[in-house]
């Protein structure tokens, strides 16, 4: 087939599962997840990456927590990863829901540190 770009075509799917994936997961997480180490916690999903076969996502999580509570943030998502995902197939219409894997990401950690570096810096110069 002329033009035709399948593997242009299938980015797009797993983006767009993705994405989907996201906002679902938001929604689980603060509504229906009654884990204390997830509960009324302030954190961001930044991005899910899915596996090529939707068997695997691996869900970035990012908050401004300080240690230990970050770390127990994870673990709680983690826990309750099988909720969550009984929880997408009533809410996704998906022949494969994938297995959740949460992991911390630090990006916005370390721009919120970059930018009390560069508040220090400016500070300093005055």
């Amino acid at each position: 087939m002329a033009g035709y770009d399948g593997t242009r075509m299938a980015n797009r799917r797993l983006l767009r599962v993705a994405d989907q994936l996201r906002e679902e997961l938001a929604d689980i997480l603060r509504r229906q997840v009654h884990d204390p180490r997830v509960t009324d916690q302030d954190f961001t999903i930044l991005r899910v990456e899915v596996s090529p076969d939707l068997a695997h996502a691996r869900v970035h999580v990012s908050s401004l927590l300080a240690e230990p509570k970050r770390s127990e943030l994870v673990a709680g998502m983690n826990h309750a990863a099988a909720f969550v995902h009984r929880e997408l197939m009533g809410r996704l219409r998906l022949k494969t829901i994938p297995t959740l894997v949460f992991a911390y990401d630090e990006g916005l950690a370390a721009s919120q540190r970059i930018a009390e570096l560069l508040q220090d810096l400016k500070r300093e110069a005055a």
